[in-house]
């Protein structure tokens, strides 16, 4: 019998270990990066666990806010 190789990879967020093929396969998603998340969802509800989204939310709450040009405070010029 030919034996079938397993692949796994560890969650970016989380850490957990997911099994990416076979018949125990666990639900994940990878992004544009090639990180693994794992995403645990039943079909018409809301996801029990979306890693990749709390990562999205983390990330926003990173990046400064650069402010446009003249919307700090008036310049007296444009007074």
């Amino acid at each position: 019998m030919k034996q079938k190789t397993i692949f796994s990879e560890q969650c970016y967020w989380c850490k957990t270990e997911l099994i990416l093929n076979g018949k125990d396969a666990d639900t994940y998603v990878v992004n544009a990066e090639h990180k693994y998340f794992c995403k645990i969802h039943t079909p018409g509800k809301e996801p029990e666990r979306d890693c990749m989204d709390e990562y999205v939310k983390d990330c926003k709450k990173k990046i400064p806010i650069i402010p446009k040009p003249n919307t700090i405070y008036k310049s007296p010029f444009w007074s």
